[in-house]
């Protein structure tokens, strides 16, 4: 198990760093990021962990259980994206709070924080042999304005390439 999850801690690095250097004038090009995916959206499935298997020809339940809790569980960290000012989820309570309670203008908080608005990246959810993956990309750079995709990535020749886009939105 932990060897399983050494592999999938260094191909979610690889991918996650690929996309971040590929998406750099697009989608992931502000200066801020989320800990947890918020500008994400999931398909609108009745079944996600369906979805994502049938995308990824997943035939193995239990490494789908192990990949979905990974998912679940993964958060942003500074070593993943240096550059980048990371919103925690603790942050967003607190901007809601104060948006509440106070004069506190999230907005104008972001404008004066967050160059190009605030990124989202998804963990990638791999297939068995770690050579496809599901992942959730998504910007917001203001009040309506945002976009995001789905994607399968595959990994040929030791570099991931983008096999196909599943979906997008757009504000």
């Amino acid at each position: 198990m932990k060897k399983l999850k050494d592999l999938d801690a260094q191909k979610t690095n690889e991918l996650i760093t690929h996309i971040l250097e590929e998406k750099r004038n697009g989608y992931l090009m502000s200066s801020c990021i989320t800990e947890k995916p918020r500008a994400v959206s999931h398909s609108m499935v009745s079944n996600f962990n369906d979805y994502v298997k049938d995308n990824l020809n997943i035939k193995d339940t239990v490494h789908l259980k192990i990949q979905s809790r990974l998912y679940k569980k993964f958060k942003i960290t500074a070593d993943l994206v240096p550059n980048k000012n990371i919103l925690t989820q603790v942050q967003f309570e607190e901007f809601k709070q104060k948006s509440e309670n106070s004069k506190f203008r999230f907005w104008d908080w972001f404008d004066t924080n967050c160059e190009n608005g605030y990124c989202s990246i998804s963990k990638p959810i791999f297939n068995e042999a770690f050579n496809l993956a599901y992942v959730q990309i998504g910007t917001v750079c203001g009040r309506l304005c945002g976009g995001g995709e789905e994607r399968i990535y595959k990994l040929v020749n030791g570099k991931w390439i983008e096999k196909e886009s599943l979906g997008s939105w757009v504000s």
